[in-house]
């Protein structure tokens, strides 16, 4: 049953994830009150965009909500919350305010990691947010050289986007390959193919570390001390959920924000969405981070059913999908992708596909712009078929 008008719901992060809860809660008639508190004065705005069509300049608004007035938010912009009291029900804001709550959803994303000893700004950037994109942009409008360290999603995004853009772009990455951690050796191969055809510098199993003089960067050097000359350095070394301020709490804390398979944290009353929430899969029978989009809008649905239905709501179960474009080829990917796993590379329509499988268990599949390939598995990971009767199927 839908709680009555005198339910209070906090959201706290202002982004997808956040948003995506409210909208929710108002399709199944919640009628409580809402408030959205998130630590950028901007509205909220949608993120996969800032890697390629901000990056190059085709797009410069992604707000996701075009009339958020609707929604009757208590909004809450350009502060943080700094502390959550589980105890009387209450967050206290940076500005001092406190605001109680009946149920509390954690949507405070995640924030890009760095080497020890660098910071941002005289020429180092990372991108988590339209300023940060914005700035990127700035930095490249003349075609100078970048350099971007660390090739996971966002580091061969923004590779590609400066390409697009005529930018000599060098990318170094640590590990064997680019994407290698996230989509095993089959995956880098073509990834780093991609790449490289395109005009990419790749510098493959070797660190980096920028070379600053009174201007900022003026260089990166190479672990064999090759120095790159440039004056930009982009870093897509990963990200960190950011809940070290949850501490005191008393949520339970792993790795991100510990959540059951509804998105319920340890403490009765508190749910958690996106980048920061490491909910449990039924499907992978663990608790996994997923930083995708995709993910998080599914989480936040399921989250406002719990908070409006109750216990009186079935568990989801969820096969994580997510997509990358680099060039123009969108990388799509479907089930949980382990480089662990088996591996079989397949050619469907000329295109690459990878079928990953444990125990010939059909896990996950990723295709190279082939989503007739990849998006009509979803029941077939999910029923777990034999991996061979997939691969005839896709190669019939």
């Amino acid at each position: 049953m839908t709680p009555r008008g005198t339910h209070r719901v906090v959201i706290v992060g202002a982004g997808l994830g956040g948003l995506r809860v409210a909208e929710h809660l108002r399709r199944q008639r919640y009628t409580g009150a809402i408030t959205l508190v998130g630590d950028e004065s901007a509205e909220p705005y949608d993120r996969p965009p800032l890697s390629k069509a901000v990056l190059v300049g085709t797009m410069t608004d992604t707000t996701l909500a075009k009339d958020i007035p609707s929604l009757d938010l208590d909004l809450r912009l350009g502060t943080r919350v700094e502390t959550v009291d589980t105890s009387d029900r209450s967050v206290v804001l940076s500005n001092g305010d406190r605001i109680g709550y009946d149920s509390l959803v954690l949507a405070p994303g995640a924030v890009p990691r760095l080497p020890a000893g660098v910071g941002v700004g005289g020429g180092v950037h990372v991108l988590r947010t339209i300023a940060d994109s914005l700035g990127i942009r700035a930095a490249i409008a003349d075609g100078r050289r970048l350099v971007v360290v660390g090739a996971g999603f966002i580091g061969c995004e923004v590779a590609a986007s400066a390409r697009r853009a005529g930018v000599d772009v060098d990318l170094v990455e640590r590990l064997s390959l680019p994407l290698v951690q996230v989509l095993g050796e089959a995956g880098g191969r073509r990834a780093a193919e991609l790449h490289r055809e395109h005009g990419v510098r790749l510098h493959l199993g070797t660190g980096a570390t920028p070379v600053t003089g009174p201007d900022g960067v003026r260089a990166v050097r190479l672990d064999d001390g090759t120095e790159l000359e440039c004056r930009d350095i982009v870093y897509g070394i990963g990200v960190t959920p950011d809940v070290e301020w949850l501490a005191p709490s008393g949520i339970a804390l792993d790795d991100g924000i510990l959540c059951d398979s509804l998105g319920r944290t340890s403490i009765p009353g508190v749910f958690a969405v996106g980048d920061a929430a490491r909910w449990w899969h039924p499907l992978l029978g663990a608790h996994r981070r997923l930083e995708h989009w995709m993910s998080t809008t599914g989480q936040a649905e399921t989250v406002a059913h719990a908070i409006t239905a109750g216990d009186d709501i079935a568990v989801p179960t969820t096969v994580p999908f997510f997509w990358s474009d680099q060039y123009d080829v969108k990388i799509q990917g479907l089930g949980f992708v382990d480089p662990s796993d088996d591996v079989r590379e397949l050619e469907v329509d000329g295109k690459p596909v990878l079928v990953y499988s444990r125990d010939n268990v059909l896990r996950a599949v990723v295709g190279f712009s082939v989503p007739t390939a990849v998006l009509p598995l979803r029941k077939s990971i999910m029923s777990g078929v034999d991996v061979d009767e997939v691969v005839a199927r896709l190669t019939e």
